[in-house]
Formats: structure tokens, sequence, C-alpha cells
């Protein structure tokens, strides 16, 4: 089976395709309709972490960052290292890192300039 059959009918899907380079409006527009769609802040976190592994954690973690509230209270560093619990450490590594970070002194601003803290 030669690769055009094999992903024959996956028409939305290419996306999800190994080695598929997103330009970066179409991936934010993903990781938007991701996070608004998974009320539980690990499963959307998952969710886009599993469908955007080839974006870098710090890209990733800044523009999940845009589109959960819940996520206010943290800088891209603690978000970045709630990416690598979830990879990681699954629920239970994502959880200590959340209760961690909850609890710690806030850093200054990103090194990103383009990012909403």
């Amino acid at each position: 089976m030669d690769e055009a059959t094999q992903h024959e009918g996956d028409e939305g899907l290419d996306w999800l395709m190994p080695g598929h380079r997103a330009a970066p409006a179409d991936a934010l527009k993903r990781i938007q309709a991701l996070c608004a769609a998974w009320p539980d802040l690990h499963a959307a976190m998952l969710v886009v972490q599993a469908t955007h592994q080839e974006l870098p954690r710090d890209m990733l973690a800044a523009a999940i960052k845009q589109f959960r509230p819940d996520l206010g209270a943290y800088t891209a560093e603690d978000v970045v290292s709630l990416l690598t619990a979830i990879w990681n450490g699954g629920r239970s590594g994502f959880d200590a890192v959340l209760r961690t970070r909850a609890n710690s002194p806030k850093k200054g601003a990103g090194a990103f300039s383009w990012v909403k803290e």
C-alpha cells in the first residue's frame, strides 16, 4: 500500500501525520480550538501536546497560555514544566508540578516580548 492510498479518506487529518509542518497561524487556530473543547486543563494540555509534537515546548506553552484563562497565574516557564510533567509523569506528575508552581514566587516577564504574561 503506497502512502497516497494509505491516507486516502484522511481529509482534514493530514496535519496529524508525521513530518507535517503547519503554518504558525494554522497551529494557533487548532490549539485555540482544542483548548476550548477540553474543559479539564490536564486533558487540554495533553491533547495539544500530543497533536503538536513538532513545536518546541516553550512555543507550545506560550500558545496554550493564551487560550487557557486558568493558566493566567502561571509563567510561561511554569507551563513548560506542566507540559514536561504531562509527558514524563502523567497525571500524577502534572498535579505535583501544578501544586508546587501555584505557590512559588513569580519571576519577571518571559523571554518572548510577543507573549502576554
